[in-house]
């Protein structure tokens, strides 16, 4: 439906008579958005941008200096007709251009009064910038110059040559990295564990985002733009480097601006390609292996979560604004939420235009989406001030409930209160309002939700009989092989020990001398009869224990079971020593699951019993089983009896214990009797499970409460006060 424009304003007599022109300075570049002319007006002098479309640049065309306002309006009235500016129109577009200081004239008092609200606008929006304790930035150097005498040396690389180059090491990156994935995420999991570490996270981040800061002047210099301005800025407290290349944003082509909007996080990439391979072919635990692993981890995870992310303000949001081909996409997209609220539930028509129908989705799917992310990173980044500056974060945490709840809800107030938008539609909106607190509360406050926490568990036998190698010696061959049923006594190995069986033939050997000097003695000297006689009882003796030895070598089932080899294909033809475990024998008509579960989840399941639990076991995960829990009580480990449970999942060990086993925060053991076999197939010892515990249902603020002052007290526990 086509929106009222009214032609007339009230306030147009306070500029109808100015006489206004363009700066000479100001320079103007053509774009294209959906097929329509803008035009984007550009003050170098104070790096000032403004865009204008098609008819409001012809308005802007006609005020040479000598033309008044009014003049200028009434010969675009007559060229472009209904396509032409307001007055309204034009008093917007003259405040604009005067806050950017893009044009010059005699303001006359009335006009100043009104073209300064627009600069009572911008310096709020500087207010607020200089408010926020996140992202404060600090000019140092004038880099142009350096741009221009190292573009030669770089043009190559941004264009042709670079993709191939690109595409070549980091596809071949990627390549080499998947047979050491599991590697690569147990590096990840403790990556920020140790103060030196952490030191090297850092010296790592800052060269990192100063290379990305290149990419983007080297690129935005590649194309024609100027680049004034190099500093630093804190992001979350850490010195991070930036360039402002906004010169961009006059580049004709949309492509050339994602090229300069993606320049640095290219280059991030093509660097954390370089240092995979550094990390792939060094040694473990060496300095160069750790600083190789910093920097691939920051220069790739950290670009694609925050610097490729089109829902915060970083090089993804302008990327995707000029695909879009959707300037300003934030500020329209939360604008047109918002009308539809007003339009369609309080029953206020806009005299702003509808945006496009290609639009609406994206425009309203991007509003809610980079609004509920936003909050969501702000928590995340005062929880991580507050662990390591806790008064610092409690006062971000205090600004983020006025930013974020505070202030949204006092100029909510104030719009149902006092805008005149409202006339004879205040009911209404309040009614709608009402409705829609009251639907949150219900939902929120006393609609019961499903409670849920999850845990890691192995499969083992409630009864088992470790097998351990009663004699050293040479696996010959293994008669039972791996998950074979086996009965009480079956030989399941046999080994062989070369030196045992010699002193076995050379015992035998002794005995036959002693019984022949026996015999030789008997009718000539009874006193040494008496002696050998008792050296053949204590070789008879040392024979007997040969033997049981020798037989000791063929290993066999203690109890009726199931062997069970862990290492089967290391064992034929290895030396075994003597006692060392091997595998073992395990009773499968029960088994049960061992299973980790984080302390604050076992603190819920004290506090509500429950004696089942949903078990999905890997190779079978379609497959839900139901298990009983144990009569054990739950206990807290401190270190891992299956060093499996610390592989891709969420159970942290430290890195210093070569074991793998200690843990970094203790961890509740549990334990659910599960049948041994099911419609799945059998259910072996050893596979790993994902267990569900269902406890009570309570309302979403209940649980959402209960997390959030958790994560606060471990915080607190964790933060450092002094």
């Amino acid at each position: 439906m086509q929106q009222l424009r009214p032609t007339f304003s009230e306030s147009w007599y306070r500029v109808a008579k100015l006489k206004v022109r363009l700066r000479p300075s100001a320079q103007v570049s053509r774009q294209h958005y959906r097929g329509d002319r803008w035009y984007v007006v550009r003050d170098p002098t104070g790096n000032q941008y403004h865009r204008l479309s098609a008819p409001a640049y012809r308005f802007v065309g006609l005020l040479d200096g000598t033309r008044t306002v009014e003049e200028a309006w009434e010969l675009v009235g007559g060229q472009l007709a209904d396509d032409a500016p307001t007055q309204g129109e034009v008093i917007q577009i003259l405040s604009q251009l005067h806050a950017a200081n893009l044009i010059e004239a005699d303001i006359t008092p009335d006009a100043e009064v009104l073209l300064r609200r627009q600069k009572k606008q911008q310096k709020r929006q500087w207010q607020s910038r200089a408010m926020n304790l996140l992202f404060p930035r600090v000019p140092i150097w004038d880099p142009d110059r350096f741009l221009c005498r190292w573009l030669p040396v770089v043009r190559p690389f941004l264009g042709p040559l670079g993709v191939v180059l690109w595409l070549a090491v980091v596809g071949a990156a990627v390549l080499a990295l998947v047979p050491r994935w599991v590697d690569l995420k147990a590096g990840a999991a403790n990556a920020i564990d140790g103060f030196e570490n952490l030191v090297f996270l850092w010296a790592s981040f800052v060269v990192i985002k100063a290379i990305h800061e290149l990419g983007h002047a080297f690129s935005c210099r590649r194309f024609g733009g100027e680049v004034h301005e190099l500093g630093i800025m804190l992001l979350v407290l850490v010195p991070t480097p930036y360039v402002d290349a906004s010169s961009a944003w006059q580049f004709p082509s949309k492509w050339a601006r994602i090229f300069v909007g993606a320049a640095g996080m290219v280059v991030e990439m093509f660097v954390a390609a370089v240092m995979a391979f550094v990390w792939l072919n060094t040694s473990p635990d060496t300095l160069v292996n750790k600083l190789a692993y910093n920097v691939m981890l920051i220069a790739s995870v950290s670009t694609l979560l925050f610097n490729a992310n089109p829902l915060l303000r970083y090089d993804g949001y302008y990327m995707l604004s000029d695909w879009l081909e959707i300037p300003n996409l934030r500020q329209k997209s939360n604008e047109y939420t918002l009308g539809l609220i007003k339009r369609h539930l309080f029953g206020v028509k806009s005299p702003l235009p509808l945006p496009p129908l290609a639009q609406r989705a994206w425009l309203f799917a991007y509003s809610v989406a980079s609004c509920v992310y936003r909050m969501f990173i702000g928590f995340v980044i005062i929880l991580m001030v507050f662990e390591f500056v806790p008064v610092l974060g409690i006062i971000m945490a205090f600004s983020a409930v006025a930013t974020f709840l505070l202030l949204p809800l006092g100029k909510g107030l104030h719009y149902l209160l006092l805008s005149p938008e409202l006339h004879r539609k205040r009911s209404r909106a309040w009614a709608w309002t009402a409705a829609a607190t009251a639907l949150v509360v219900a939902l929120v406050g006393f609609v019961p939700l499903p409670v849920r926490f999850y845990g890691r568990g192995i499969v083992e036998p409630a009864e088992k009989t470790v097998l351990h190698a009663r004699q050293g010696g040479v696996v010959r061959s293994i008669l039972a092989p791996d998950g074979a049923r086996v009965s009480r006594g079956q030989p399941l190995l046999v080994m062989e020990n070369l030196e045992l069986e010699a002193d076995h033939r050379r015992a035998l050997a002794e005995l036959d001398e002693l019984e022949a000097l026996e015999l030789e003695s008997r009718t000539s000297n009874q006193a040494m009869r008496q002696a050998y006689l008792r050296q053949i009882e204590a070789k008879k003796r040392e024979i007997d224990d040969l033997k049981r030895r020798l037989d000791e070598l063929v290993l066999r089932a203690g109890i009726d079971g199931q062997v069970i080899w862990p290492n089967i294909n290391e064992m034929e033809g290895r030396y075994l020593e003597q006692g060392q475990e091997l595998g073992y024998l395990a009773r499968l008509d029960e088994l049960r699951v061992v299973t980790l579960v984080k302390q604050r989840d076992a603190a819920l399941w004290f506090d509500q019993r429950q004696d089942s639990a949903q078990v999905r076991l890997a190779g079978s995960a379609r497959q839900v089983r139901q298990a009983t829990m144990d009569d054990r009580t739950p206990v807290a480990r401190f270190r891992l009896e299956h060093a499996s449970l610390a592989a891709g999942g969420d159970v942290r060990v430290d890195p210093n214990d070569p074991a793998g086993r200690q843990l970094l925060r203790p961890e509740w053991e549990m334990w659910l009797r599960l049948p041994a076999s099911g419609e799945g197939g059998d259910v072996l010892p050893g596979q790993r499970a994902d267990v569900r515990f269902e406890l009570e249902s309570r309302p979403l603020y209940w649980q959402v409460g209960r997390r959030l002052l958790q994560l606060l007290q471990s915080k607190a526990t964790a933060a450092k006060w002094i």
